[in-house]
């Protein structure tokens, strides 16, 4: 971000983002510390006649940030009995943890599933807590060896927990060429009980690079699905790594993408359906006033900035937040090698996300943190997940506690001096 004097440069250094070395406070200390950085923010930007922009921010601590394994594509989920666990790949196989009733321990990894004839390597995992209680998982099956064996999403089901996992399906195959394959499944159970996963799909363009997100349905709790349906596609380009939230208040189902048409090489982008529609009147087009830049206009970054794999949540007060790896300010811009984990909030309807903020501020230049996810762990906090590499040791998943934060707003400005109507905070 260009800055072109004080008051600028105030505005984009001030806006309650703590971050760097580990503090030696504990969390409670830390939360007063933020608020107390906000109070003094909004005191700065009234002198110098800013405007103050209320709404919540995501304040990360450092005290809270945890190695969990070696692994990628992680992501972390709250269960209904309040059981935090996570689900991720490592070496071939995918697995399943869960933390322990302190909270500060994750439990032995239970392997979900592996291919005994090593034909495959399994990844992108992802969880789905039913509305019975079943738990079932999803990844995505690669082969190792290009051009014999499909590529597929795959299925297992759990009725305890995760303690034992049973019922593998293959749920669909796609070609057995890199540039034909499936990949990233991302799943979703409708007030009405429809289970849909949304996945990219190369299968039908094995002429051309082009890439839509495609949707597998189920009615009786994932024990048999649909054929699959296209549901977004941008011509000549490559729709992916979907992740879909239904909205509350009914306003529909909004679905994160990567688009390496909507403004240079990838950027995230929502796509949307209302309930009454669930995708039925056709796919999303590049052209569709149902596709946006998730982005607000200000925040959008320049053309050959990478900024893809999108990760969206809805917090319980409305926002929601979208995870993207982004390669802004890090080298080289235009790909993901060297992508950090940015976190941006965006309005109840998916739009205008802004706020930027950044889990793992100390990345190394060399370093990556990829394939990231968002859970909202209470009402008072979030979890970032994200696949790091490039540090001197304990490369792999890595997790970190974001405290919702609304800092003080400014009611009005008398004689230079800031009034704060209230410092209300979602913290205790």
């Amino acid at each position: 971000m260009q800055t072109t004097d004080a008051k600028s440069k105030i505005k984009s250094e001030a806006m309650f983002s703590i971050q760097g070395k580990r503090s030696p406070h504990r969390t409670k200390g830390f939360v007063w510390s933020a608020v107390f950085f906000g109070f003094f923010a909004v005191h700065c930007l009234a002198a110098y006649g800013l405007a103050y922009e209320d709404g919540i921010r995501i304040v990360w601590d450092d005290a809270q940030r945890e190695f969990v394994c070696s692994g990628t594509y992680a992501r972390a989920k709250l269960l209904a009995n309040n059981q935090l666990v996570l689900v991720y790949s490592a070496r071939s196989s995918v697995y399943f943890r869960s933390r322990n009733e302190q909270g500060n321990v994750w439990s032995t990894a239970v392997e979900v599933a592996r291919d005994d004839q090593g034909i495959y390597n399994y990844t992108n995992a992802e969880l789905l807590e039913l509305q019975n209680g079943t738990l079932i998982y999803t990844w995505n099956a690669r082969p190792r060896v290009d051009g014999v064996d499909p590529y597929k999403i795959m299925i297992k089901r759990s009725d305890d927990g995760g303690a034992t996992w049973s019922g593998e399906q293959t749920l669909y195959e796609a070609g057995t060429l890199f540039g034909d394959g499936c990949w990233e499944p991302a799943f979703l159970q409708l007030p009405i009980g429809e289970v849909q996963i949304y996945f990219a799909n190369e299968a039908p363009y094995t002429t051309s690079n082009e890439q839509e997100i495609s949707l597998l349905r189920s009615f009786d709790n994932g024990l048999t699905w649909s054929n699959a349906e296209k549901i977004s596609f941008r011509t000549g380009s490559r729709d992916g790594m979907p992740v879909p939230v239904n909205l509350q208040n009914g306003k529909g189902i909004a679905l994160a993408i990567e688009d390496n048409g909507i403004d240079g090489t990838f950027k995230p982008v929502i796509v949307h359906s209302s309930i009454a529609d669930n995708w039925l009147s056709g796919y999303v087009s590049g052209d569709s006033s149902r596709r946006w830049h998730a982005l607000r206009s200000d925040c959008r970054l320049p053309a050959d900035t990478y900024v893809g794999a999108p990760y969206l949540i809805q917090l319980h007060s409305g926002e929601t937040l979208l995870s993207v790896q982004s390669a802004e300010g890090r080298n080289p811009e235009n790909t993901h090698r060297r992508a950090n984990m940015q976190i941006y909030i965006g309005t109840d309807e998916a739009k205008d996300f802004s706020q930027k903020s950044t889990p793992f501020p100390s990345l190394p230049d060399g370093g990556s943190a990829l394939w990231s996810s968002l859970c909202q762990t209470s009402d008072t906090t979030v979890m970032a997940v994200s696949s790091l590499s490039g540090l001197p040791n304990q490369n792999g998943v890595w997790t970190v506690t974001g405290h919702i934060i609304k800092p003080m707003e400014i009611k009005h400005k008398a004689e230079g001096k800031a009034i704060l109507q209230s410092h209300e905070k979602y913290t205790q």
